[in-house]
């Protein structure tokens, strides 16, 4: 492997890393107990022009917070990665992984993996037609994927047969001629809405987001309309979308502004009712957004100057926030994850070539540095499972 060094923890080989199927233990996700099992975590990264060579594959202890490379599946730019279903009705001590390919040259795709103990295997690859080119982020809906793609300005569509393996894909292009800007759409993200009915789908270009009913089955795209539409002078840039646990809020970050939006939800509808500044490095590179397993913390992470992640308190009542910190990073922090015990945050920095590891206070919600990371080549998403 190229570029690959744990600090403070002795990396696996991977010639010698397990491959039997057995499953992994952990606690249940969205509390904030302390966790004693071992975690996984999958890791996407940028291969083109880099020493990174695909997904990555390790285990995290939550008690020391040490990190220990298991396997890699060799695959081109995958840089956005998420988990499937877990498929040990099919085969044993398994779960699927899918990534994106993200190239712009018609080499785009998305490709399935599955994971097995302590080993992961490309399975295959379907390439996205010409409207799918830069693909950045992917939804597992759980008979399909969704493909959000960013320089094609549409959604894919592909569906998963019984094992969870790819099968066919559609695009669905974004933008209707009753919305018209003389932007042209750039999709970053898409979310499931509470409830299950609605795909939230985030359009950086265009200035909005939409809203598109989720169907059964493998087909899930169904009629589309406009949630929400900036309605200020300057661009804000939606990128990425999340929920409160309750289904009651949703929290946007924009990625040309810097701007954090919250809003109230119901049944598919969004209603605006906080607007203000994340932070105030003006690197107009805002990326991504997570709320604390407990839900009283939310964290958004942002680039191109004074890169670092913003800390914020959030009214359980309200779904406002406020304010409470601002913790710099590595160079270019792109995704990150919270431990699902809420005591650590790992944050891929990019172009720092390492995964950084903070320690998290419940209390209070504030970041402090470890002495624990991750070297690896273009780290850009972690998935902590």
């Amino acid at each position: 492997m190229k570029g690959l060094l744990v600090i403070g923890i002795a990396a696996a080989a991977l010639g010698t890393a397990a491959v039997l199927c057995i499953g992994t233990k952990k606690e249940a996700v969205g509390t904030d107990t302390t966790t004693t099992q071992e975690l996984r975590a999958l890791v996407g990264t940028y291969t083109e022009n880099t020493g990174a060579e695909g997904v990555y594959l390790y285990s995290f202890s939550p008690l020391t917070a040490e990190a220990t490379l298991l396997d890699c599946a060799p695959s081109g730019n995958p840089s956005f990665v998420v988990l499937g279903a877990d498929t040990a009705k099919t085969t044993p001590g398994t779960r699927m992984a899918y990534s994106v390919n993200e190239y712009g040259d018609g080499r785009q795709g998305i490709s399935a993996y599955r994971i097995c103990g302590n080993a992961i295997k490309h399975l295959s690859t379907t390439k996205l037609p010409k409207g799918g080119e830069d693909p950045c982020n992917l939804l597992f809906t759980g008979k399909a994927l969704i493909s959000s793609n960013y320089s094609g300005g549409t959604i894919s569509a592909a569906s998963l047969d019984d094992k969870g393996e790819l099968k066919d894909t559609l695009s669905q292009h974004l933008g209707t001629e009753e919305f018209k800007k003389e932007a042209r759409s750039h999709i970053h993200c898409s979310v499931i809405a509470p409830g299950g009915r609605h795909i939230f789908v985030t359009d950086l270009g265009k200035d909005c987001i939409y809203s598109i009913d989720l169907q059964e089955g493998t087909q899930p795209l169904g009629k589309m309309n406009i949630a929400w539409e900036n309605k200020e002078e300057t661009h804000y840039g939606p990128r990425h979308l999340t929920f409160s646990s309750d289904g009651r809020f949703a929290y946007l970050i924009c990625e040309l502004s810097d701007h954090l939006i919250v809003f109230s939800h119901n049944d598919g509808n969004l209603t605006q009712i906080q607007d203000l500044l994340a932070y105030d490095g003006q690197g107009h590179g805002s990326a991504d957004i997570h709320i604390s397993p407990d839900g009283k913390f939310l964290y958004t992470s942002h680039r191109l100057k004074k890169d670092g992640i913003a800390t914020f308190a959030i009214d359980s009542k309200t779904g406002k926030v406020s304010p409470k910190a601002y913790t710099q990073t590595g160079i270019h922090p792109r995704n990150f994850a919270i431990s699902p015990d809420g005591k650590y945050l790992l944050c891929a920095c990019r172009d720092s070539g390492r995964i950084e590891i903070y320690q998290r206070n419940k209390e209070d919600g504030m970041l402090t540095p470890s002495d624990k990371h991750i070297e690896i080549s273009a780290p850009v998403c972690i998935q902590l499972f």
